[in-house]
């Protein structure tokens, strides 16, 4: 299976679970090892974002760049 139909099969398979399965989902996935966790945060950027950046303010949230930071989803 080329990479492209299964990266569009999982984004299938995630569209249609709730928003809590699919978190559980996404962290799962992500603990097994570092290096899934960068394919899920590099493949899924939307995705690793609703499981694991929170939705409160960042510090310094009134500054561009701290907006910019907490939509962007890019480690510090």
């Amino acid at each position: 299976m080329a990479e492209k139909h299964l990266i569009a099969a999982v984004a299938r398979r995630f569209e249609g679970m709730t928003r809590t399965e699919r978190i559980a989902k996404i962290r799962k996935l992500a603990a097994a090892s570092p290096d899934d966790r960068k394919f899920i945060r590099q493949t899924f950027p939307d995705l690793y974002r609703e499981a694991f950046l929170s939705r409160r303010p960042v510090a310094g949230a009134r500054s561009e760049s701290g907006r910019r930071r907490a939509r962007s989803g890019a480690p510090r």
